[in-house]
């Protein structure tokens, strides 16, 4: 994107982003959750999460603002998290995550995201917006008119937490995205779950089709990955292979 591109001109970029750094102030940080490739057996990328400055977890972080600035608070993180990526030296893909992102903001979302990244360095091609509600945004052509502009901007999206309400994959398959993430709510104890079992292996048959990856979040036991693992899954993330590590100094 160059510097005469109309989504640049559209905003005013620095001003936004200083209003988003004033939002949150010093009060989060960042831990970064590996994301293994178990068949090649290497780290493939990390997810940043949010966290208080006492490590207080993400929901109680969200919990404390204000309904009318979650989209600001939204577009804060993904600014500070970069910003903590390009410090803690993050090697590989570069999960963010993507809570409030629908198709009348999706413009100011990717302007701001490719000037953080390109002011730190950071490749556009391994960054990993994940869309936390595929039904949020729209359905079917505005699904696919979202997907086009993030692909477009040179992002790879993730259709994120599938599973966790419903497992529809109706919107997965519209928006088509380049990963879909298995919530924790599925993988949990699913060697002993043949409902869970019999839906993940939907996903995947479907995510196949459409050439996206799956990972699965929440691994903690031998037993799930051994599952997910002989079902098809490639990709994982949980405690089971790595706590989160923090970017203590931010």
């Amino acid at each position: 994107m160059s510097s005469t591109d109309p989504s640049l001109a559209d905003f005013d970029l620095r001003e936004h982003i200083r209003n988003y750094h004033a939002l949150v102030g010093s009060d989060i940080n960042f831990a970064f959750q590996t994301i293994v490739d178990a068949r090649e057996q290497d780290v493939v990328g990390f997810e940043a999460l949010v966290r208080g400055i006492r490590k207080e977890p993400a929901a109680l972080v969200m919990s404390r603002v204000p309904h009318d600035q979650r989209f600001s608070f939204d577009q804060a993180c993904r600014v500070r998290a970069i910003e903590a990526a390009a410090k803690f030296g993050i090697d590989g893909k570069l999960h963010l995550n993507c809570t409030d992102v629908k198709a009348d903001n999706v413009d100011l979302v990717l302007a701001v995201t490719r000037h953080i990244a390109n002011r730190h360095g950071i490749e556009l091609a391994n960054i990993v917006l994940e869309l936390y509600n595929l039904e949020a945004i729209g359905r079917g052509k505005q699904l696919r008119e979202v997907r086009d502009k993030i692909h477009e901007a040179g992002f790879m999206t993730l259709a994120d937490n599938f599973g966790s309400r419903d497992a529809d994959l109706q919107p997965v398959a519209a928006f088509q995205p380049t990963c879909l993430k298995l919530a924790h709510h599925l993988v949990e104890n699913i060697h002993d779950n043949p409902t869970a079992q019999a839906i993940v292996r939907g996903a995947i048959a479907t995510c196949k089709s459409l050439s996206a990856a799956v990972i699965a979040s929440g691994v903690e036991k031998a037993e799930e990955f051994r599952w997910l693992s002989e079902a098809g899954v490639e990709f994982f993330q949980g405690y089971f292979f790595a706590q989160p590590g923090m970017d203590e100094e931010g």
